[in-house]
């Protein structure tokens, strides 16, 4: 039998932090959303606009464990990213510098170091801090105003600012599709750091098994509008309300031959693509924004920062948002986005047209909110969706000073529910349709199909799948679409009432430094399990009753019982063996309970 999803494995892995270091990563697997850390700012993978993930890597894996061999080929899974990372850009007294510490290429689209050249590692270690040991025990130490799963990593830069990320996972249901990265950006200079520019480089591509599965190749080119390589269905947004940059599949992607059989209740789904993955800003540094006379940045036009200072004489954020194919050279094309004596890269709103639309497509008691803000590159969200920039400028940073950034990645089973079609995000259609002016449109699902204008090769969007078939296993229900992990993740953060931001205003500017972390429920964990042989050949699952008298102050509801489930993959599909209750007679003997798998011989 093999259920990987509830082995625990305890270990804390430290470096030194005195000196530079190799290259290393460590991976999130608490949670269903898996991914690399790395020590040198990279996320997922090395960047690629195309090839593999390495057995034993994730690059944005959700759902997780999902490599497998079908009719021959093999199918490293359901990554999400062809790797992500940060950039920075800063102006020191010798000039302008710069450092992409992941999500960087050639102008081919293929990897280059990064090591050395950008980044230079100082830490990578992983704290677990799970309520259940390996051996059943409970954990004494458990903290439940902490993740149950930490990563830090450490790196300097040439720009002069030394790194600090940690990044949490959390296992309980309804909070466990989401990453948060809390983001140190010190000063180690000996000067000022002037026009600091902070980029979260970020490709979604959604997914690399539904890819290969569907169209053979999962490559960025094919997630493209434009032809001959680019299929035309793959879409990226703007969810303004939720400042939540994500991508999605027209349909989620089908399976040709196994719909029928993966659509079964406990099993992984029939659609190969599902996930609409993407990036929430939770906080970002407000203190250190520079002042307007502070910046050389150019401003050739009026419209270019028309209405972008605040009352305190500080610019708008976010100040970019750029959407790119997946050739990311940086002295090429992606430094020039960051350099203040050029002209800013994406446009703001501003005017009378763009206030009209706020109006017609979207809501108008934003206007004054959005006025001055990046609109991103709009009409690139269907012509190259999968690389995005989205950057924060222009920072002053005195020497020992630190600012601080706070992200979520997050992964749904769809861009929204049924409900969700009432509201609209920025994008969504095709090249043309934003050159006609329709900026905003309907939210899709997997609930029911849309029509409106601008969809390209075909007149519909979404799907009904979820109106005759269950939600798949590892999608916890009422927690279903990207919207409902975005609205739990800045929960978890922010420490708020959950909230359904499609009506309310998310206001990064306004959100702690750090995550309050200290708010939610906890369930009663899984109990630590092992499997042993019987002379007849099938698997005995094994545990402790430890878990029954697991108590915390935030705890979601007593103990009440064990459901024992099977699975020939981790995919699925999932099936009770037997429901057992506490000091059940048919299993519990001398401290432990014992259940033979039926299924197993």
């Amino acid at each position: 039998m093999k259920r990987i999803l509830y082995l625990i494995i305890l270990s804390a892995l430290a470096f030194g932090d005195g000196h530079s270091q190799l290259r290393d990563w460590r991976v999130h697997r608490r949670g269903m959303l898996h991914q690399n850390v790395f020590n040198t700012g990279e996320l997922g993978r090395a960047y690629n606009a195309g090839g593999t993930v390495q057995p034993g890597s994730s690059s944005m894996e959700w759902p997780p464990y999902s490599s497998m061999v079908l009719d021959r080929r093999n199918y490293p899974g359901q990554h999400n990213s062809f790797g992500s990372g940060i950039w920075l850009a800063g102006t020191r007294p010798d000039g302008r510098r710069y450092a992409f510490c992941g999500a960087v290429s050639n102008t081919s689209g293929d990897p280059v170091p990064v090591v050395g050249v950008y980044s230079t590692p100082l830490e990578i270690r992983k704290i677990e801090n799970y309520p259940v040991f390996d051996n059943g025990e409970l954990n004494p130490g458990f903290n439940p105003d902490e993740a149950e799963e930490i990563i830090i990593s450490r790196w300097d830069t040439p720009v002069g600012i030394r790194v600090t990320r940690t990044s949490r996972t959390w296992s309980y249901p309804g909070y466990d599709s989401f990453i948060i990265y809390e983001y140190a950006f010190e000063n180690t200079a000996n000067d000022t750091i002037t026009d600091l520019f902070v980029t979260f480089a970020n490709t979604f591509a959604p997914s690399m098994f539904g890819y290969q599965r569907n169209h053979g190749d999962w490559s960025e080119g094919a997630y493209r509008g434009q032809p001959p390589a680019g299929l035309g269905d793959h879409f990226a947004r703007f969810d303004l309300k939720r400042w939540m940059s994500y991508n999605h599949e027209r349909e989620g992607l089908p399976d040709p031959d196994f719909f029928d059989i993966w659509s079964t209740p406990g099993n992984r789904g029939g659609l190969n693509s599902p996930q609409a993955v993407g990036i929430l800003m939770l906080h970002y540094d407000y203190a250190h924004l520079s002042l307007r006379d502070q910046t050389r940045q150019v401003f050739l036009v009026p419209a270019d920062s028309a209405g972008m200072w605040d009352e305190n004489g500080k610019a708008k954020q976010p100040f970019l948002l750029r959407y790119e194919n997946g050739n990311l050279p940086a002295e090429a094309k992606t430094a020039t986005w960051m350099d203040p004596t050029l002209r800013r890269k994406t446009s703001i709103w501003e005017g009378p047209q763009d206030s009209t639309r706020f109006h017609d497509q979207f809501e108008p008691g934003l206007w004054a909110y959005w006025k001055g803000r990046t609109k991103t590159s709009t009409n690139l969200s269907w012509w190259q969706p999968v690389s995005r920039a989205y950057g924060f400028f222009p920072y002053v940073l005195p020497p020992g000073r630190t600012m601080r950034f706070s992200v979520a990645e997050v992964a749904g089973y769809g861009p929204g529910t049924a409900g969700d079609r009432i509201f609209k995000d920025l994008g969504g259609n095709v090249r043309a349709g934003v050159d006609a002016g329709a900026f905003f449109n309907p939210v899709p699902s997997w609930y029911d199909t849309l029509q409106y204008a601008h969809l390209g090769s075909k007149n519909y969007i979404g799907s009904t799948y979820l109106q005759n078939h269950p939600l798949p296993w590892y999608v916890t229900p009422g927690v279903v679409s990207i919207r409902d992990v975005a609205d739990r993740a800045i929960q978890m953060y922010t420490g708020q009432p959950l909230a359904k931001y499609d009506s309310l205003q998310y206001k990064p500017e306004e959100a702690p430094q750090t995550g309050r972390y200290n708010t939610i429920p906890i369930p009663v964990p899984a109990p630590a399990i092992r499997i042993e042989d019987t002379r007849a050949a099938a698997n005995r699952i094994v545990w402790g009753a430890q878990v029954e008298t697991f108590d915390t102050p935030r705890l979601r509801a007593p103990f009440s019982h064990y459901e024992v489930l099977r699975a020939p993959h981790p995919l699925g599909p999932w099936t009770v063996i037997d429901s057992v209750s506490p000091g059940d007679t048919r299993y519990f003997s001398d401290g432990e309970y014992t259940i033979i798998d039926p299924e197993s011989n």
